[in-house]
């Protein structure tokens, strides 16, 4: 098998880790700054952009004291699951929706919520064909018709590609889905993610290592016409409309705009041939990634921006409008409701990056505005919350270098993110999502076999 640079693929061996270590709030291993001034920047760590040799326009010096990070209490509740799970979604209702893969099922587990608590119920299996072919289930997302048992969820699998079903079959433990694959078995597409478009028309899946046509490198973004009848339920009218490839290898992370009019994708390592934005800026751009815990160091990840409306009516290169060196291993990301700030977890670099959407695109050299440490080792998951006041971020540790656990950031300002607590949790919290009252977290623990339901308390 080819060792690829992955934060999506399923397999276990090297990725077991060794348990959280560090739970004091604001140390230097655990988000505290640098002093300002040094004329360089760690890993990691908290700085100037200034200081990295950028000139960022209205950005300045992170752990600046022009605002109070407020005081954050989380309490947390651990829940076993059925397998190895990726990510955990809920309800507005409180049931909660775990995508899982173990010996004994691949598919997505039902946790009810009874007096105060969750029950696991059942697991919506995904039929021993599909496993055969070498489905692991990984995201989850909803459609726009919200967290509600009419409404629809989206999944990647892995080689068999994406899969749709109606929320109200999960919840009755009979779901089948609708498989819409993204290429033949033997292209290993590696379906990830899924990205449903506003309307509901059409959605965007990410696949994390197979070829785009016309494209040398791995990894691509599939663009899926959806078909649905009066039910809700997905008809075999839902197809793939064509691919969409990027400058690099290994697609990671997409998310929609909260308008339906961009979509974000991040890549793992730039093509040698790819000229991108930010190429002066040492945040940005590198050449000393480690995508393991060992072996050769590869160059930075991408940031690409896609036009949603271009790539529904012809998927192709000239949907993307712009493409941006951001750092070591870019993986997740998370936009601000006002559609401004988008968030980024740089897994190689242990920080989060925080670009302008539209500089992004006016002036992507200085599109970045803010970044801080992640609070961790290796950030994968990460999602705001509390009125995109605060930013929660998984940091996995996956390969055994430091610390696993769950940080908490203060966001308010770009130029000033620093994290304000910490939280334990089990080995490899990979996805972080948020609940309907914008406060209770669930994070998925992949090694563990467990997802925690985080409450937060903001003073």
């Amino acid at each position: 098998m080819r060792a690829r640079p992955t934060d999506g693929r399923l397999s276990r061996g090297f990725l077991l880790m060794q348990a959280f270590a560090c739970a004091a709030l604001l140390t230097p291993a655990c988000g505290g700054h640098s002093p300002a001034g040094t004329g360089s920047t760690p890993k990691g760590d908290a700085g100037s952009l200034t200081d990295a040799g950028t000139s960022p326009g209205d950005a300045g010096v992170l752990g600046d004291a022009g605002m109070t990070p407020p005081v954050v209490a989380t309490h947390s509740t651990t829940y076993a699951t059925a397998g190895a799970p990726f990510e955990a979604i809920a309800t507005s209702t409180g049931d909660v929706f775990v995508s899982v893969s173990g010996a004994s099922a691949v598919g997505v587990q039902l946790f009810e919520s009874l007096d105060g608590g969750l029950k696991a119920t059942c697991v919506n299996a995904l039929p021993s064909s599909l496993v055969s072919e070498g489905a692991a289930f990984a995201n989850l997302s909803w459609f726009p018709d919200g967290p509600e048992a009419a409404g629809g969820v989206a999944g990647g699998i892995g080689t068999p590609g994406a899969i749709f079903y109606h929320s109200a079959d999960l919840l009755g433990c009979h779901a089948e889905g609708t498989v819409v694959s993204q290429g033949p078995i033997s292209a290993d597409e590696g379906t990830l993610s899924v990205a449903v478009t506003p309307d509901g028309n059409h959605a965007f899946v990410s696949n994390e290592y197979g070829k785009a046509t016309g494209s040398a490198n791995e990894g691509n973004i599939g663009v899926v016409a959806i078909a649905r009848d009066d039910g809700g339920n997905f008809s075999s009218a839902t197809k793939l409309l064509g691919q969409i490839g990027t400058g690099g290898t290994a697609i990671a992370g997409m998310t929609l705009s909260p308008d339906g009019t961009r979509l974000y994708v991040t890549t793992e390592v730039r093509a040698t041939a790819t000229i991108a934005s930010g190429a002066g800026n040492p945040l940005l751009s590198e050449s000393d990634c480690m995508q393991q815990a060992t072996g050769p160091t590869t160059a930075n990840g991408l940031l690409t921006v896609i036009d949603v409306a271009t790539a529904e009516a012809s998927p192709g290169p000239a949907a993307i409008l712009a493409v941006v060196n951001a750092g070591c291993s870019p993986v997740r990301m998370a936009e601000t409701a006002d559609g401004a700030t988008l968030w980024v977890s740089v897994r190689g670099d242990n920080r989060v990056l925080a670009f302008s959407t539209s500089l992004l695109e006016s002036d992507p050299d200085n599109a970045l505005t803010g970044y801080a440490s992640s609070g961790g080792t290796a950030p994968v998951g990460l999602q705001l919350f509390h009125d995109d006041q605060l930013l929660a971020v998984a940091n996995s540790n996956r390969f055994k270098t430091g610390t696993a656990n769950g940080a908490i950031l203060y966001v308010a300002s770009t130029a000033s993110a620093s994290v304000v607590t910490t939280f334990e949790t089990g080995l490899f919290p990979r996805e972080v999502t948020v609940g309907a009252d914008d406060a209770t977290l669930y994070v998925t623990n992949f090694d563990s076999d467990t997802f925690q339901v985080v409450t937060t308390t903001v003073q």
